[in-house]
């Protein structure tokens, strides 16, 4: 068992790497003006785009669930390389909005949600000894990933234009992921037995397994996902307009658009450094203590967020909305470790491929809803500052849910 540690490391390394340039997806704000200016599509239109996305995003990764079952991660990752190639590539062409909602709404969606199960599928089962510590370090990486490569992204969109910066991405990820197949592996039963032990014992996850079926029967799966709906509807509406709106509060001030392009992709570069520390933050704080301190924090920091973003647009105060991005990034980042750490601490490890999946589908609504509500209060009253109230009360909404939630009765009996 020994030598077979350092490989466990290894594939966490590549897991990470191949999960931060997923996290890209969370950057279509970046194309949003450069596509709105070229085509003079509207900011609700554009919107619908990282919508298609996210529920691509979910369906993919219940197909890769499905997949891992009958065939191998090798065979998954592969149709991920083909989805994601083929997706950001031919966005390259576009010149109507249904071929951008096809394009990179559908193939590059479904594309990162298959690479995303499949990746934390099989790395996890490497550590089941550190489930909330080894999800959110991996997780970091997926939400990391906009911070660390959106400067990359500016800077082609800028010289190489977004058509170039489009094909250069898919050629990219076509190559990681191809070689991130033939590298990642699953453990033996060998490797895994005394590990998977010594985790139930200490209750890192669940005494018995459930699949998918047996999670949706029980009233501990649908209490959390509520909670989960509530907290990620705040996330991925900050997320998909978080450039337009730092800009709607930096023209106000006057500054010159140049200026205000380079300071709001720096704010929203603050939601991803965040949003990948609350991961390996939560991730610690699960497996230290428990779930309960992980969703009280998840809902306050919301709570919080949303109170700096309602009162930076109303006094325009830049610095305060980039606490409040901040907030809103480590809280959404925490929540995404705690969907992953619930498949496995909640129902087991055997089904997680499919059950955390089955758990990503909270995001399809988060997405429809969440996204809509900041678009459409822009454009009725060309500001987000009523929708951040909104999702003040979203999220004292998520923080009363968060105390209904209790591990499953079939568990603990076990």
């Amino acid at each position: 068992m020994s030598q077979a540690k350092p490989h466990r490391l290894l594939y966490f390394f590549v897991a990470f790497v191949l999960l931060m340039f997923f996290g890209l997806i969370y950057a279509w704000s970046l194309f949003v003006d450069p596509l709105e200016e070229e085509f003079g599509w509207d900011r609700s239109a554009t919107s619908v785009v990282f919508t298609l996305s996210i529920i691509t995003f979910c369906a993919g990764m219940l197909v890769a669930g499905a997949l891992e079952e009958r065939t191998s991660p090798r065979i998954v990752m592969l149709i991920t390389a083909a989805c994601l190639g083929l997706g950001l590539v031919a966005s390259a062409f576009t010149e109507s909005l249904p071929f951008i909602y096809a394009t990179y709404g559908v193939l590059v969606g479904a594309g990162v949600g298959l690479g995303t199960d499949v990746v934390m599928s099989t790395t996890l089962k490497w550590f089941p000894d550190k489930q909330g510590l080894a999800s959110g370090a991996m997780l970091m990486g997926f939400g990391g990933g906009t911070m660390l490569l959106s400067p990359v992204v500016t800077t082609m969109l800028g010289t190489l234009g977004w058509r170039m910066t489009f094909g250069v991405l898919g050629a990219a990820f076509v190559v990681l992921v191809v070689a991130g197949a033939f590298i990642l592996k699953l453990p033996t039963p060998e490797y895994v037995k005394p590990l998977l032990e010594k985790a139930r014992k200490s209750a890192t996850v669940a005494a018995a397994d459930m699949n998918g079926a047996q999670m949706v029967r029980t009233s501990s799966f649908w209490i959390f996902m509520l909670y989960l709906m509530l907290v990620t509807c705040g996330g991925l509406a900050l997320i998909s307009q978080a450039v337009p709106a730092a800009m709607e509060l930096l023209g106000a001030a006057g500054l010159p658009e140049a200026e205000a392009l380079m300071m709001a992709t720096a704010a929203m570069g603050s939601v991803s450094a965040m949003n990948g520390l609350g991961r390996l933050v939560n991730g610690f704080v699960w497996d230290r203590f428990g779930y309960h301190a992980c969703l009280t924090w998840i809902a306050v920091a919301f709570a919080a967020g949303m109170l700096c973003c309602a009162f930076a647009m109303t006094h325009g105060a830049f610095e305060l909305l980039v606490v409040g991005f901040m907030l809103l990034g480590f809280m959404y980042g925490g929540n995404m470790c705690s969907m992953s750490a619930m498949a496995s601490t909640f129902f087991g490890t055997k089904y997680y491929g499919i059950n955390y999946a089955i758990a990503t589908c909270q995001m399809i609504p988060a997405a429809i809803i969440g996204p809509q509500i900041l678009a459409l209060s822009q454009m009725d009253s060309g500001s987000y500052l009523s929708a951040f109230w909104v999702f003040f009360g979203v999220a004292l909404a998520a923080l009363l849910v968060s105390f209904f939630i209790k591990r499953p009765k079939e568990a603990k009996a076990s």
